[in-house]
Formats: C-alpha cells, structure tokens, sequence
C-alpha cells in the first residue's frame, strides 16, 4: 500500500473514493469518539475517520491540538514506519480544528473481536512488527517532533486523578469507580506507585533508550494482509517514550488475546527487538512496562475482579505482584 497523500479538504477526500458513494456508519470496539463512516463505491470499501480534536477524548488527554494521525503521514522523519506495517492510508487533510483521514476497509483482514488468544504465528507477526518499528527508531533515530505525545502525557490518560468528564461513556463512569476499587485493594506501596503523576514518572525515566511508540497496540488495530504483511491503523496516540508504553499496554489490553504467558510474551519481544540491551536497562525497560500497563489498565482489571470474571483474580495478582505487592 502507497504512503497516504495530502487532501484539500475533508469533501476533497470522500471524492477520492469515486462516484456514487454510499456513506453508512462503521460500528468500532473501542471507546473512539471520531466518527467513523464506511464509504462503498461499486465494489471498493474505504473507512474515513473524522476527528474534532477538542471533542476527542484521546486528545485532549493525550495533548494533541494540530492532528497526530496525519501528522504522523506527513511528517519525513517518521516515513520509515511503512517499512514495518503496511499503510493503510490513502490520504489525509487538516481543517480548523478537525481532522480526518481515508483508509482502505480492512474489515475482512482484522482479527476476530473475540476474548481469545492469538496464534503463536499471529502474534508473531504483530509483536514483531511492534518491537521491529521500536529498533528502527530506537534511541538517537527518534522523530524530534513537538507535535508527538510524550512520556507524561501517554502514561497519564487514563490516570486515578484523570477527569473523568473528559471520557465519554462508559468510560466516565467505570475509570473512576474502576480506580476507587483498585486503589482500595492494592497495597499501599503499590497504591503509592499507580497514583504518581506521569510527569514524575518521565523524569526518572528520561534516560531510558526513547524510541517511536505506537501509543495504542491492542490488537484491534492491527490486521493480518493475506501477503503476511502487517497493517497498523490508530495511530493518534503516536509518540517519542520509552519502549515499555507500547510493552505494558500491549500486556495490558491483550490480556485474553496473548498467545502465551505474559513472561513469555516479555521474553519473546526481547528476542524480537534484537538490540543489544545490557540486564540491567532491560530490567528497568520491563519494569516501566509494568507500571505504565498497570496505570493504564489496572482500573479495568479492578472491575473485572469486583464483578467475579473468570480469570480476573489471577490477573490481578499478576500486576500486583509483578508491582511489588
């Protein structure tokens, strides 16, 4: 798939898509507040994602105000990440406080929306395109882009103190009572740790290998091309941090999609790194992952435990113990 091109307009794009254009609403698994519309042209399908970036949750948490996701195509210094994943982008355009970008559809290449795990192949593929773009960019090969999200502002999104007006539903709703539970079971030191604003946290991280980070790897957006290439979509959390932001949520919000143990999973994406990292930073990279996973999702894990979902206790446990309590 060719890198994306620069539209005119956002009317400019749909054009794009051919004539006689049918526009309905594309349903989304996660909790996005883009509007997202499948174009049909005769036989072709195209996804367009309009953002109103003041109304985006992700970012306005994130502080994103001039449109990651095309900036990310625009921008030469990170042109190198479509050697990794396939793009699927066709092409962009940056309005007065709204963005949107055109998307082949990859419906029919995605994973199913199942709590089930991948492959060992599967995941294989994602990992290593994940760790492959991380080595790439790694440390000095970096973007130096004020417009990427940072360290701070990644590991804070969805933070204990968070407002939670900014969230849409059902977020606002369960990020707040997900964290009262968590906070109220975990021990005090690991309390403690969760509750430590990400500025903090990126201070004693700063001089940790940073690299391009993905922001936002669940498997959901990701899909497997029948060439066994790998496309990556969602890229409005992109940003310049440590490797363990994409490591821990990448634990984290596949927890039922891992194709093995997450030791395994740690082990496995050391190996597919393939940077020559002494014991010691790596223990301090998978450390990080830890806590950045657990501040981002340990609220969810919370809830899933105070419902009583199978296997919710033992991944509890896991983050806690693996926090330190």
């Amino acid at each position: 798939m060719s890198i994306a091109t620069a539209a005119p307009s956002i009317d400019a794009l749909i054009a794009l898509a051919g004539n006689d254009v049918t526009i309905a609403p594309l349903p989304s698994a996660g909790f996005s507040t883009a509007s997202i519309l499948r174009l049909t042209s005769g036989e072709r399908r195209f996804v367009l994602k309009r953002t109103t970036l003041d109304r985006d949750w992700t970012a306005r948490r994130s502080g994103d105000t001039r449109g990651r996701e095309p900036l990310l195509l625009s921008d030469a210094a990170c042109a190198s990440v479509w050697d990794v994943f396939d793009c699927p982008y066709i092409a962009y355009a940056i309005g007065e406080g709204e963005i949107a970008v055109l998307m082949h559809d990859l419906t029919d290449h995605l994973f199913p929306d199942a709590r089930t795990p991948l492959t060992e192949q599967q995941e294989t593929a994602v990992l290593g395109g994940i760790a492959r773009m991380h080595a790439r960019f790694w440390d000095s090969r970096a973007p130096d882009a004020a417009w990427l999200a940072d360290t701070e502002h990644l590991c804070d999104m969805l933070h204990p103190s968070c407002d939670g007006a900014v969230l849409p539903s059902p977020l606002r709703e369960n990020v707040p009572r997900g964290w009262s539970i968590a906070l109220s079971r975990a021990p005090e030191r690991v309390a403690r740790l969760l509750t430590r604003s990400g500025a903090e946290w990126a201070r004693e991280w700063r001089d940790l290998p940073h690299t391009l980070v993905h922001g936002d790897v669940k498997v959901a957006n990701f899909a497997l091309m029948p060439d066994g290439g790998v496309a990556a979509f969602d890229w409005a959390t992109a940003g310049v941090a440590p490797c363990s932001i994409d490591l821990g949520w990448y634990l984290a919000v596949n927890a039922s999609r891992l194709a093995g143990p997450k030791e395994r999973v740690i082990s496995r994406y050391r190996e597919l790194l393939g940077m020559e990292i002494d014991d010691g930073t790596w223990r301090r990279l998978e450390d990080t992952a830890i806590v950045c996973g657990a501040k981002l999702l340990l609220w969810s894990k919370a809830l899933a435990l105070d419902s009583g979902r199978a296997g919710a206790e033992e991944e509890w446990h896991w983050w806690i113990e693996r926090l330190g309590g």
